[in-house]
């Protein structure tokens, strides 16, 4: 399209340069019309154009040029890579591409116009659909502010209603009847009053309207007569916006799903209220007191049966198994969805008891459902067992990993379909299958869950994740004790946590020699005092 001038905030730079600017032939002040805070918070500079421009006219310039890559084009300027990507799905969204990335047919037509490839595409269709001068007419009132004005009084809007109609199928025929409506009456003053129309804003339509006339006449096509079909202008306007088609999420709702993952919300004042599927012109940020705001403007409502006709490689039907949590339960959806858009879907309860599993597992492993019987016993467990697999690995004990985990879930899930299904579930018959009878027993006996010490106690070994095991004990409960235990078939060290008679640790070691000729005397001077009635040798 045509570039335009809009509201924005410079950068501390352009600032600083403006603020020169003031005192150029004379002593000046500048007036900035934000805070300093505000001030701090703007960049240092512009980001360089070709970051910041639309290059979708420049990509189909390269290639019909020949240049296919133009991901490793030789840039004075690199576009961002994300920029360049996005740049890239909007010549495909206008057919001008096709998903080989190739220039189509429609392409080099399009390459022609001397203007923004989206407005090259309406032009055509224009012609497909014998509606070059509407064509031409809304590609003109998209390039400024709109010559409507808002917030206008009942009676300015009942006006409207009265000569512009409000038919519902596009905002363009109101702008377009509201434009024509201007341009008999000379855009007076009294007469755009009426309707609540800008006619400095009209005044500069008719220029563009013209010009985009002149290119249409000068490339050669067929310029209607007669008014179209109000289903034709609504197909010559969706192939120019397909990348903006939205879907409304329910009918209390302004709030829309739009192509490509994105959201926004339809202009309250639009006509297209109604429908459920529409095609935005316009797509807006406006900033709001927290937040950015997207505005989905200049709407016309369409079909998705044209979406099937005009676009059938961009139409998808899926079939798959998900987890609805309203439902907390698995099931089957079909959905049929356009550019990643869904436009319906259904749901059955009938689902492959595999892919039950599967799903209810992931749930499971993700923690939105609950094992009830995978209690901290059964994770205790899971950590012996890979103490064991690590410390001894030549005895071929199998490592309990996130992939064995998954098994065990969903072998354990197996025809559950819901989280219902889940209650009762057994869960040590199928975690300690993970292990031959072999290996069972040397997991009991090589990796204990207590070791007798000297004196007598059975002291709790206590396994962590990645750790060595430990064993805490009262000094008391530790003579004699002359070597680290060991567990693992001798190859696994234990970590002994001495504990002072109250219970609370004093030091931790591996080294029982070390600690009785060099740690004890201290701890015994320290402690003896406090506990006399304890054994101290």
């Amino acid at each position: 399209g045509i570039d335009t001038l809009l509201v924005e905030r410079v950068s501390r730079a352009s600032a600083d340069q403006r603020t020169g600017r003031a005192g150029r032939t004379a002593p000046g002040t500048c007036h900035r019309l934000w805070t300093e805070q505000e001030h701090v918070a703007r960049p240092m500079q512009e980001l360089p154009e070709i970051l910041r421009h639309d290059l979708a006219e420049v990509v189909l310039t390269l290639k019909a040029g020949g240049i296919d890559d133009v991901e490793n084009f030789q840039w004075l300027e690199k576009p961002n890579p994300k920029s360049l990507e996005q740049t890239l799905t909007l010549p495909t969204d206008l057919s001008a591409l096709g998903h080989d990335s190739k220039l189509t047919g429609i392409g080099k037509k399009m390459v022609s116009f001397p203007m923004h490839p989206r407005y090259a595409r309406m032009l055509l269709a224009g012609e497909q659909y014998a509606c070059v001068r509407q064509a031409c007419l809304i590609a003109a009132l998209t390039q400024g502010r709109s010559i409507l004005q808002r917030n206008k009084g009942k009676e300015t809007r009942g006006n409207r209603d009265d000569l512009l109609g409000e038919d519902g199928i596009s905002d363009f025929k109101r702008l377009m009847r509201a434009w024509v409506f201007a341009d008999k009456n000379h855009y007076n003053a009294d007469a755009c009053r009426k309707l609540g129309v800008h006619g400095g804003a009209a005044r500069q339509v008719k220029p563009l309207y013209e010009r985009f006339m002149r290119i249409a006449e000068k490339e050669g096509l067929k310029v209607n007569t007669r008014a179209p079909l109000d289903e034709d202008l609504q197909k010559c306007i969706l192939l120019a916006f397909s990348d903006h088609v939205a879907r409304r999420r329910d009918g209390g709702t302004l709030h829309c799903e739009v192509v490509h993952g994105r959201t926004g919300d339809l202009d309250r004042d639009s006509v297209v209220r109604d429908s459920a599927l529409i095609v935005a012109a316009e797509i807006r940020e406006i900033e709001g007191s927290r937040d950015l705001n997207v505005r989905l403007n200049l709407c016309t409502a369409i079909s998705e049966v044209w979406l099937d006709e005009l676009f059938p490689a961009d139409m998808e039907e899926k079939v798959e198994a998900i987890f609805d949590p309203v439902l907390k339960r698995v099931v089957s959806k079909q959905w049929k969805s356009f550019r990643g858009l869904e436009l319906q879907s259904s749901m059955k309860q009938e689902v492959d008891p595999q892919q039950a599993a599967e799903i209810i597992a992931e749930e499971v492993l993700a923690g939105r459902l609950d094992l009830h019987k995978w209690d901290d016993a059964v994770e205790k467990w899971i950590v012996r067992v890979n103490c064991l697999a690590a410390g001894c690995p030549d005895y071929g004990i199998p490592v309990v990993d996130e992939e064995a985990r998954r098994a065990m879930v969903q072998e354990i899930c197996l025809g559950a379909v819901c989280k219902r299904d889940l209650k009762g579930r057994s869960v040590w018959k199928v975690v300690k299958s993970w292990l031959s009878s072999a290996q069972l027993e040397m997991v009991d006996k090589q990796a204990p869950e207590r070791i007798k010490l000297p004196g007598g106690t059975h002291a709790k070994v206590r396994y962590e994740a990645g750790l060595p095991p430990v064993v805490s004990a009262t000094i008391q409960q530790l003579y004699g004790l002359e070597k680290v235990p060991t567990i693992g078939f001798g190859l696994i060290p234990v970590v002994v946590e001495v504990l002072a008679p109250n219970q609370r640790p004093q030091q931790k070691t591996q080294d029982m020699q070390s600690f009785w000729k060099n740690a004890y005397p201290m701890l015994k001077k320290e402690l003896k005092g406090r506990y006399p009635k304890h054994e101290w040798r």
